[in-house]
């Protein structure tokens, strides 16, 4: 699958999840409730989330582009998978 593909695989699946209370966080892909991430929405559609663990320990710009939406993100500190928050 090419990069694209997988993006708007993710999407579909992240919009069906949203209807459930439920997100996948782009960054480390662990499921949160919507209560527990910040969300990017355009047009209604779901375009990005994010855990409030990666959003803490990340530096995220989010912007518009011509051609989409461009999310970038620095770590600000080092990512435990499996640890405690």
């Amino acid at each position: 699958m090419s990069p694209d593909d997988l993006s708007r695989a993710w999407a579909k699946q992240a919009q069906l999840d949203a209807e459930r209370g439920v997100i996948a966080c782009r960054m480390c892909r662990c499921r949160a409730g919507l209560d527990e991430t910040t969300t990017l929405w355009r047009d209604g559609v779901l375009v990005f989330a994010l855990c409030d663990r990666c959003a803490q320990s990340h530096d995220v710009l989010m912007r518009p582009r011509a051609d989409g939406i461009e999310v970038s993100a620095r770590q600000r500190t080092p990512l435990l998978i499996g640890g405690r928050p």
